[in-house]
């Protein structure tokens, strides 16, 4: 089944980007009676809307038994008061996981929910169907403020195939090595500042490296999760303008970037070179790039941040890892991506890291594009569906009874000469985790994350010895439970750094300047 071009909306912007329309269709069934009021008495609109609120009760009480177990809700609210005082709302599905089992369904106020636990689902819905299950669901304020044209939020359109297209050209496999140069001087920069840079908080040294764009994109993140707008009237007053403003924001990263390209390779400038990105338009070029490095940029805080956690709790797998660089690289030189394959220890920790803390726990939700049935169970067209990365990266059937520890010795084994690591069978072509999503809407940039991801920590474990500080070590749990944003948290603890042996001062230092 080939793309599905939305409805086109009636309102555009200067720039040539269509807004959505307020339209009676798009709306919740309040808003909608709050409308029409306009044109009939309220004594008609309430018997309308009794009538309307009744029929949608009884087709929900029909469908109830076809649908996927889950929680009960309350009527017309169904699970809303549920999840209403839930700050990371992966937690408490993770805990129902055991009582309704791989798939679980969730009315929130009339919106269909469905939450896929295992990977078994996820496969067979996300990826053997994606034909009807890559959409995103339709977010009226998002729209308003950038997810038309944020890469990852786009709906199943003829836009999102040019995006995606484009943006496959320049950060595949391939592609994605041009980058490595640019990435192993980023991260020696980053070591040295681990090691010289005492005046700056570990987070804010972390962010730093990873990108001046992080307060911009928070605040994107925070808007883009609205699905459902209460408060559609404040929003739409600036809605515009954030939009604007933040096209301003990408469209000036892009053209700095391009108009100032040291000759390094990096997504602006291939974008701006690639035939197949020519098919974009300039807005939505832009876009890509902005919307892309902000990504990244979630990924690298996020994953470094865990890196360095469990290398300063467990010297154990710091001090593995240390050995086999040393085996491998020696003292006199810093790390390649030469030295990838013979790395597998390091790739373990990698992947651990990505497995065990993900970036995003629910990963972006899809929505289906039509009525769908699943080992017997509805599947209503526009349900929103969740794939529960935590809970798939947590299974024990895969990972083993030790899932939710930290143990990068569960992606390799023991050589045939027992004196080395070497990476499992079933994971050396295998991402060992669920972290980058599935199917048609899998991370495009994954191939330059898992570089940028190796090459940093091969560079800090070869340089520095990473000790925690006394009484820095989080509560991750209680992390959990306090943060407030759509993406896992990072660990609040501070480490100490120091120079694994004389001469990395040294080599730190030429390798700098080299670069």
């Amino acid at each position: 089944m080939g793309f599905r071009p939305q409805r086109r909306m009636p309102d555009e912007d200067e720039s040539g980007v269509r807004l959505p329309s307020i339209g009676v269709e798009v709306l919740p069934l309040w808003v909608t009676c709050v409308d029409v009021g306009k044109f009939l008495p309220m004594k008609l609109v309430f018997i309308a809307a009794l009538i309307l609120l009744t029929f949608r009760l009884v087709l929900g009480f029909k469908n109830r038994g076809r649908l996927p177990p889950g929680p009960r809700g309350l009527p017309i609210l169904g699970n809303a008061l549920q999840l209403a005082s839930v700050s990371q709302i992966w937690l408490i599905f993770d805990k129902w996981k055991s009582q309704y089992g791989p798939i679980m369904y969730l009315n929130l106020a009339g919106q269909h929910i469905v939450v896929l636990n295992t990977k078994a689902a996820a496969i067979e819905l996300l990826e053997r169907r994606s034909a009807i299950y890559s959409d995103r669901p339709k977010s009226i304020v998002g729209e308003y403020v950038g997810t038309a044209l944020t890469m990852p939020f786009v709906r199943y359109d003829k836009r999102w195939q040019r995006m995606r297209r484009a943006a496959h050209a320049v950060l595949n496999v391939r592609a994605s090595a041009q980058y490595q140069p640019v990435q192993i001087e980023e991260a020696v920069i980053f070591a040295h500042k681990l090691l010289y840079d005492t005046s700056s908080p570990l987070s804010t040294k972390i962010a730093r490296s990873a990108s001046t764009m992080i307060s911009t994109h928070y605040r994107l993140l925070q808007t883009l999760c609205i699905h459902s707008p209460t408060l559609w009237l404040q929003w739409k007053r600036n809605a515009k303008r954030t939009f604007q403003q933040t096209t301003n924001l990408y469209e000036n990263y892009y053209n700095t970037t391009v108009n100032h390209n040291n000759q390094q390779p990096n997504l602006c400038v291939s974008l701006a070179e690639n035939e197949v990105a020519g098919e974009l338009t300039a807005v939505e070029k832009v876009w890509v790039t902005g919307a892309i490095s902000a990504a990244s940029l979630d990924t690298t805080t996020v994953t470094i941040s865990y890196f360095l956690y469990a290398m300063s709790i467990y010297p154990n797998v710091q001090a593995r890892a240390q050995r086999e660089l040393d085996e491998v690289v020696g003292r006199s030189r810093m790390p390649t991506f030469d030295d990838m394959t013979q790395l597998p220890y390091i790739k373990a920790i990698v992947k651990e890291v990505l497995r065990w803390q993900p970036v995003t726990p629910l990963a972006v939700p899809h929505a289906a594009m039509e009525d769908d049935w699943y080992e017997g169970y509805l599947i209503p067209k526009g349900t929103i569906i969740f794939p529960n990365v935590w809970s798939m990266n947590r299974d024990q059937e895969t990972y083993g009874p030790d899932a939710d520890q930290f143990s990068p010795e569960r992606f390799v084994q023991k050589s045939e000469t027992g004196d080395a690591f070497v990476l499992r069978p079933e994971f050396e072509n295998n991402d060992g985790h669920y972290t980058y999503g599935f199917g048609r809407r899998i991370c495009v940039g994954r191939y330059v994350a898992e570089n940028s991801l190796f090459i940093t920590a091969c560079t800090i474990l070869w340089a520095l010895h990473i000790e925690p500080k006394a009484n820095a070590t989080p509560n991750l749990e209680e992390k959990h439970r306090e943060a407030q944003d759509i993406l896992n948290s990072t660990p609040d603890f501070d480490c100490h750094f120091s120079p694994r042996f004389p001469e990395v001062e040294r080599i730190l230092q030429d390798t700098g300047l080299a670069a």
